[in-house]
């Protein structure tokens, strides 16, 4: 949830959206803020844009390192209102990030729909685009194309190990196992993987058959 949040308002549209200097405190229609997603929203905004929060605790030090760290925020309102009746995020074991991200961008467009509030100016629209799927048939070389709506992608990431150096243990004469090392990965290559063609069998309208056919995906 941390670096969900973090992320988010990093964006200039949830800034925006969220700004300090916004009335909403004052028009909200709920009675309790506890029950209101804007005003967690804005809560969480203010925590972490607007620099109060992020000086070293007054009091207070690490044992090991002897520094002080930042109090920070504890967002335990917004937790409980945003994971209120799932089944995953209503409890406090480790949550996968990009899950947590889909299920805040549902609850802020819900949230938005019940209030009737313009979609087109809401901060989840940063995240919207499209994939396009791209379908060519090996034979008569006729395209199909279709468009899906998203609002994030899962990349693959290639993997190579290479071998680790030993590390001779020291005081017992012996080595140490080695650990397991990886090649760096660019993220244009975890792109390229991701939108290159593959074969699959295709029952094609224009041939009558079942043909080859390549598909592809390209952000639109």
């Amino acid at each position: 949830m941390a670096s969900v949040l973090q992320g988010v308002f990093s964006l200039p549209a949830f800034k925006q959206r969220y700004a300090a200097s916004n009335s909403h405190f004052e028009n909200c229609p709920e009675l309790l803020p506890a029950d209101c997603l804007d005003c967690q929203m804005f809560k969480i905004s203010d925590g972490l844009l607007s620099g109060r929060y992020s000086h070293p605790a007054t009091s207070g030090e690490d044992q090991e390192s002897g520094k002080r760290f930042q109090e920070g925020i504890k967002p335990n309102m917004f937790k409980a209102l945003v994971g209120r009746g799932h089944e995953e995020f209503s409890t406090m074991r480790q949550q996968d990030s990009e899950e947590f991200l889909q299920h805040l961008i549902q609850r802020l467009r819900q949230e938005a729909k019940q209030k009737s509030l313009p979609e087109a100016r809401e901060a989840t629209e940063t995240f919207k685009f499209g994939l396009e799927q791209k379908l060519v048939c090996s034979e008569c070389r006729g395209v199909r194309l279709k468009t899906d709506r998203a609002d994030s992608i899962s990349l693959p990431v290639p993997v190579k190990e290479i071998e680790a150096p030993i590390v001779v243990g020291e005081g017992d004469g012996g080595s140490a196992a080695p650990t397991k090392q990886y090649e760096p990965v660019n993220f244009a290559s975890c792109l390229n993987l991701m939108t290159e063609a593959e074969p699959l069998e295709y029952n094609c309208p224009h041939c009558k058959k079942n043909v080859q056919a390549l598909k592809w995906v390209a952000r639109s």
